[in-house]
């Protein structure tokens, strides 16, 4: 009797198992396999050791070098990644960009940089930082919203969103501007 007893609640408990794992699958509908065009896109192309030259009108205005470039060619759009831009003026160079990565614009040659960004200026004597940077290939400018750190001999100036030439000649801080002065000791 003892074990018509156990089977007995063996069997309910079974049974109850069975039916819970039952109605929690109920109204579940299985999830749709996602259609090619949703998954990532891949690359068309990818190049080590990349270089790209823009220019405008036969004239050198920025030379691209990266570790590595992703080339997507229906999306107009090539990724890079460790890379140096050179700007240009008449032929020499009036900037040196260093990033992370980088997302360039075919045809228009916009760019987007990202990561321990740094725009240095030989001439100017200005080293800029900050996360990340667009280039306005139309207006010739260097331009973000993000914090930004100045630095030209003893004075450093920060803030908030920037607009430039690429050459850090006319350098415009947008807000919560801030000046540091190192004095001489």
């Amino acid at each position: 009797m003892n074990n018509n007893i156990m089977a007995k609640k063996n069997f309910f408990w079974v049974f109850t198992f069975l039916i819970i794992i039952s109605l929690s699958s109920c109204g579940k509908e299985k999830p749709e396999k996602p259609k090619i065009s949703d998954k990532k896109s891949f690359p068309d192309q990818a190049i080590e050791n990349f270089t790209l030259t823009h220019t405008n009108q036969g004239e050198k205005e920025w030379e691209l070098e990266a570790d590595r470039a992703e080339i997507y060619k229906r999306e107009e759009r090539t990724i890079v990644q460790k890379l140096k831009i050179r700007f240009y003026d008449q032929g020499k160079i009036t900037s040196i960009l260093t990033a992370r990565e980088g997302e360039l614009r075919s045809p228009s040659g916009d760019m987007e940089v990202r990561g321990d960004v740094v725009v240095t200026s030989e001439e100017e004597g200005i080293t800029l930082k900050t996360e990340s940077l667009k280039w306005d290939t139309q207006q010739k400018k260097i331009v973000t919203d993000d914090f930004v750190r100045q630095e030209k001999g003893d004075t450093i100036i920060t803030g908030q969103g920037l607009e430039s030439d690429p050459g850090l000649e006319k350098i415009v801080i947008k807000k919560n501007v801030r000046v540091i002065h190192k004095s001489s000791e």
